[in-house]
């Protein structure tokens, strides 16, 4: 079995073979989006809100949660200091400590 040539044992440079040459590469695909609101179908997600806060440090990280205690505006925390409100769809930072009641949806 032979090796790629690379130069002689002095280090000078010399031609590599290109292993993934003649690969085609695939496009990315996806899939097509509604292009209004009336085209989307409307749907209602209901779930239970906490009556007690909890902190928000103690709030696993892509769990949902509320602001408020009656679950109005619901949110999924991205990251220790981030999360994403699920009307707007806007992520929003510096949000460190606090407290926030957890929803549970299904």
């Amino acid at each position: 079995m032979t090796s790629p040539s690379i130069g002689n044992e002095a280090g000078a440079t010399g031609t590599r073979t290109h292993f993934n040459r003649g690969r085609k590469r695939t496009p990315n695909r996806s899939l097509e989006s509604a292009s209004s609101l009336s085209d989307m179908t409307a749907v209602t997600v209901t779930g239970h809100c906490d009556s007690a806060p909890t902190e928000w440090q103690l709030l696993p990280t892509f769990s949902t949660f509320s602001l408020s205690p009656d679950g109005s505006f619901p949110k999924i925390k991205s990251s220790k200091s981030a999360f994403i409100d699920l009307k707007t769809q806007k992520n929003h930072t510096g949000f460190a400590s606090g407290r926030c009641y957890r929803m549970y949806l299904g």
